[in-house]
């Protein structure tokens, strides 16, 4: 599906904890030197990430539409339970992904749903729980973050290139294709795109095997509901600008 993803500058967001590499003081010194406005800040707790969000969203159209770039710790979704999957400093509980889409969303709707978030983190592609279950609008239109554990010489590297990539004028696609080589076997970066996910969860949700099993719907309220929620993450203005995002053109229930 083809969506539009652009920024004006990268918003960097430094969260990390005493004595690690400062690879967003890093980033934030390289991105100049390939071409890049970068804005850094020192996050000290979940509320410092929220305010950045929020200020973002409040001088879009002074300071233009950011590339949301999180630099922190994430926890592994393998071990231990859900509700600790998150971001965050080592030794202090994780904020759940899922609580950045409130952030989020007020962003992607000022920047016309064209955000680009960069999840610089271990297992950082849990920001796709940001996309939660239609309580806001969609959180981004496009996201890259890591599906493994990544160590912070390569994790640098592999943002190095993102973003050199992407001033060379390379797409998204192959930018993290490019940026996934530097990175060595058994680690992945990975491009997530809002309206992609969506279409699996809404399937997963009404459309399966096991939620038909289950449900108690028939099947015109079962689509009644799946274009609720559609409805919620891209707004019908949205889908009458812009194909990609109608509900029709997804097929969610093909």
């Amino acid at each position: 599906m083809q969506v539009t993803a652009g920024f004006d500058y990268v918003l960097l967001l430094e969260w990390l904890s005493e004595g690690d590499k400062r690879t967003g003081a890093e980033l934030h010194a390289f991105l100049p030197l390939v071409g890049f406005k970068s804005e850094f800040v020192v996050c000290q707790s979940w509320e410092d990430v929220q305010q950045a969000l929020t200020a973002a969203a409040s001088t879009i159209r002074s300071k233009g539409v950011p590339v949301v770039h999180l630099e922190t710790h994430g926890s592994d979704p393998w071990i231990g339970i859900p509700e600790n999957i998150g971001f965050g400093q080592i030794g202090t509980p994780s904020v759940p992904w899922a609580q950045v889409g409130a952030f989020l969303a007020p962003l992607n709707v000022a920047a016309d749903f064209r955000l680009l978030f960069v999840s610089a983190a271990c297992w950082g592609s849990g920001i796709i729980a940001a996309i939660g279950g239609g309580e806001h609008p969609a959180p981004f239109a496009c996201a890259v973050g890591f599906r493994t554990s990544v160590g912070e010489g390569r994790l640098r590297d592999s943002m190095k290139e993102l973003y050199r990539s992407l001033k060379r004028g390379f797409t998204l696609e192959e930018s993290v294709a490019s940026a996934q080589r530097e990175l060595v076997q058994g680690q992945e970066l990975r491009l997530e795109v809002a309206v992609e996910l969506a279409v699996k969860i809404l399937r997963t949700t009404y459309y399966d095997a096991k939620a038909l099993r289950k449900a108690v719907a028939g099947p015109h309220r079962r689509r009644r509901r799946a274009r609720g929620v559609w409805d919620s993450w891209f707004p019908p203005y949205l889908q009458e600008r812009n194909p990609t995002y109608r509900f029709e053109s997804a097929h969610i229930d093909s």
